[in-house]
């Protein structure tokens, strides 16, 4: 009880401290900004015995989309179906990992083979929980089997995504020689469905290029060159330069593009959030950009097990090096 007290009166301490120095801010017509209320807030979270709950905060005052910690943890989905429908199973599972305080962005890809379970539904592949229940039930597995946290997520069937990189100009990617030719002979299938000329969009050379949309998915959806390992790295590499691209833009086209798709994506995040995250993003001259694959090697084992091809983690270890890449 005693040291209930003392913690109680070490909240109320505080809180008078904050609300002064608050208070001493507009008496001068120099109040503090959310900004600088928010990192206030994290480093009395942060103290040991601190009861910060009890700090008296303006009305006005809204805490940014990353919250106190400054770190948020978006969930990118992939949506692999026919035209722009949303169901199905998720072919590409991406968490984004940004540190608002550090300037670092950090992406963890999930195997879509990854042997898991399923609340409520069983063992199977990872990339089944979104066709059982969506978005929530991916993010329930993700956190029961993984210890992921995440703060939102976006879901963008493929047909988007190859609208979107056209909306923002284009992506630059460095195409082996090897991917060439799996690259085209994707989009040429992609054009047989829409009716058009199949050599049309073809890639003609190897190197850096700059990409269109459908170049952009045919070139991410390359599976039987390598491995599906290696296609998630070519995810990563389509992510990354999507986002350097987006950086090129100016505030309003970067507005426009962003509302102009958000019809057609699932997400929980509000606008308020997204304009907030994207703030953050543009504050940052360079980003420190890192990535990793979820099971890393020596975690995982293959198997085969109903004539069909799982890869079984090692949860202990897959657990581990989440916790390590994303928090140090």
């Amino acid at each position: 009880m005693r040291s209930q007290a003392l913690r109680f009166l070490c909240g109320i301490c505080t809180a008078l401290l904050l609300t002064g120095l608050l208070f001493a801010a507009s008496a001068e017509e120099t109040p503090l900004t959310d900004d600088e209320i928010t990192q206030l807030l994290w480093e009395l979270y942060q103290t040991e015995n601190s009861d910060a709950e009890y700090v008296v905060l303006p009305d006005d005052y809204e805490i940014p989309a990353a919250g106190k910690t400054g770190i948020y943890h978006l969930l990118l989905l992939g949506i692999d179906n026919p035209g722009d429908a949303l169901t199905g199973r998720s072919d590409t599972m991406l968490l984004a990992s940004l540190n608002a305080r550090t300037g670092e962005l950090k992406l963890v890809s999930f195997m879509r083979d990854t042997y898991v379970k399923i609340p409520r539904h069983g063992h199977n592949r990872l990339n089944a929980a979104y066709a059982y229940g969506g978005a929530e039930l991916l993010i329930e597995t993700l956190e029961k089997e993984f210890g992921v946290h995440v703060d939102g997520y976006v879901a963008v069937n493929y047909a988007v995504m190859s609208e979107l990189v056209d909306a923002i100009g284009g992506i630059d990617i460095e195409v082996e020689p090897a991917e060439l030719k799996k690259l085209n002979g994707i989009l040429e299938y992609y054009n047989y469905q829409r009716g058009v000329p199949e050599e049309e969009g073809r890639l003609e050379e190897a190197g850096l290029q700059h990409l269109t949309g459908l170049q952009a998915m045919s070139y991410a959806r390359i599976r039987k060159l390598d491995s599906d390992f290696t296609r998630v790295e070519r995810q990563q590499r389509v992510i990354l330069a999507i986002y350097r691209q987006l950086l090129t833009l100016d505030t309003i086209t970067l507005a426009q593009t962003i509302t102009a798709k958000l019809s057609s994506v699932g997400t929980n995040v509000t606008i308020a959030q997204a304009v907030s995250l994207m703030a953050t993003v543009l504050s940052f001259d360079n980003i420190r950009v890192s990535t990793m694959r979820i099971p890393a090697d020596g975690a995982y084992v293959s198997k085969v097990m109903n004539e069909a091809y799982f890869i079984v983690p090692k949860l202990e270890r897959c657990r581990r090096d989440i916790q390590e890449f994303l928090y140090d």
